[in-house]
């Protein structure tokens, strides 16, 4: 088994390894990978930094290593044939989680649109089960974000009553890709993903926290677009559908908890500001 870790700088909180899904993002990832490079030169413990391309079209490999190489930044690039977000994030977790040592596994996407740096918001628990979700808003300590367009937020509302209704769960914003995973339950936690569309995020957050009753703590993160979004209303209605098939298997009781050889500790939380 290969280990990925780089030289990992242990300076202020867990470490960190960014797991990126990218599907045809050359016009975008090179900045991404910018705002990594200068966050991890600051003393940020940024691990691994690992891609996961979805069968891209557009040259998105070739790109993000010719900016990783002129900005002295290692990167690991898995290809996989085109399936969707979904499951090649559920493939390249799974991958990175056993072959790294760092105690969480970042879900970052590959736009920019949700800064590397506002990890400095997350607010460390003592207990090393503890799963991290971005929640955007719309400024947070002088840094300004956008408001959604009407469609967004009327997608965002139908996702968080059919996420109450049927599965329990109360998350605002289950869909922002800005995520953390303790990287000692990320494997099996994945290895249960059966959604293969737009509410993988929200099975996911259903086994941790109500199956497994791990604790989940929101981040305050501001969003700035770049670009259109490929979300398109029909293909998230039709996506959404899946999550009667989640919520299916929640009354046949298909998941099982996780992490259940994870311990908390008493240690103090550490933060980093």
């Amino acid at each position: 088994m290969t280990i990925i870790d780089t030289d990992v700088v242990r300076r202020g909180g867990p470490t960190v390894a960014i797991v990126m899904p990218a599907y045809n993002e050359a016009r975008r990832i090179g900045q991404t990978i910018a705002s990594i490079a200068t966050y991890r030169a600051s003393g940020a413990p940024i691990g691994p930094i690992v891609i996961a391309d979805d069968g891209s079209t557009d040259g998105t490999e070739e790109v993000a290593r010719r900016a990783a190489a002129d900005l002295d930044l290692p990167i690991e690039v898995l290809s996989f044939p085109h399936r969707g977000k979904a499951l090649t994030v559920r493939s390249a977790m799974i991958d990175v989680a056993a072959r790294t040592r760092t105690d969480y596994l970042m879900m970052l996407d590959a736009d920019d649109e949700l800064r590397i740096d506002q990890l400095d918001r997350v607010d460390w628990s003592s207990d090393p089960r503890t799963i991290y979700i971005g929640r955007r808003v719309d400024s947070i300590e002088g840094d300004e974000g956008v408001r959604p367009t009407l469609l967004r937020r009327s997608m965002s509302l139908a996702m968080r009553l059919a996420s109450r209704v049927l599965l329990g769960i109360t998350f605002p914003d289950t869909q922002c890709g800005f995520k953390l995973f303790p990287r000692a339950i990320a494997a099996d936690l994945f290895a249960q993903q059966r959604s293969a569309g737009w509410t993988f995020d929200a099975e996911l957050l259903f086994i941790a926290s109500r199956v497994s009753g791990l604790p989940v703590r929101e981040v305050p993160v501001v969003w700035v677009p770049r670009g259109v979004s490929r979300v398109r209303p029909l293909t998230a209605m039709l996506s959404g559908l899946a999550m009667f098939g989640t919520a299916q298997r929640r009354v046949r009781r298909v998941y099982r908890p996780v992490g259940a050889g994870v311990r908390p500790v008493t240690r103090p939380a550490v933060v980093r500001r």
